[in-house]
């Protein structure tokens, strides 16, 4: 039980860190996309997914930036 606690805690703060690095429209862009999406309103979902993207590649590039210093 102790593991499956800990497994738990493990990925929530790996949920929360995402979304706190992603920001406001980054969670925004996947989530409106994702409706869009469902609706049947695709080229628009694509510019929401594109934020998605953006958002999360400036959350890569921060990363691989700091691993090379």
């Amino acid at each position: 039980m102790e593991k499956v606690l800990n497994f738990i805690k493990k990925i929530f703060t790996i949920v929360k860190d995402w979304i706190v690095a992603n920001g406001v429209e980054g969670v925004l862009g996947l989530i409106v996309g994702l409706v869009l999406w469902t609706m049947g309103y695709k080229v628009y979902a694509g510019f929401a997914f594109g934020v998605f993207a953006t958002r999360n590649w400036d959350i890569v590039k921060a990363w691989v930036s700091k691993l090379l210093k």
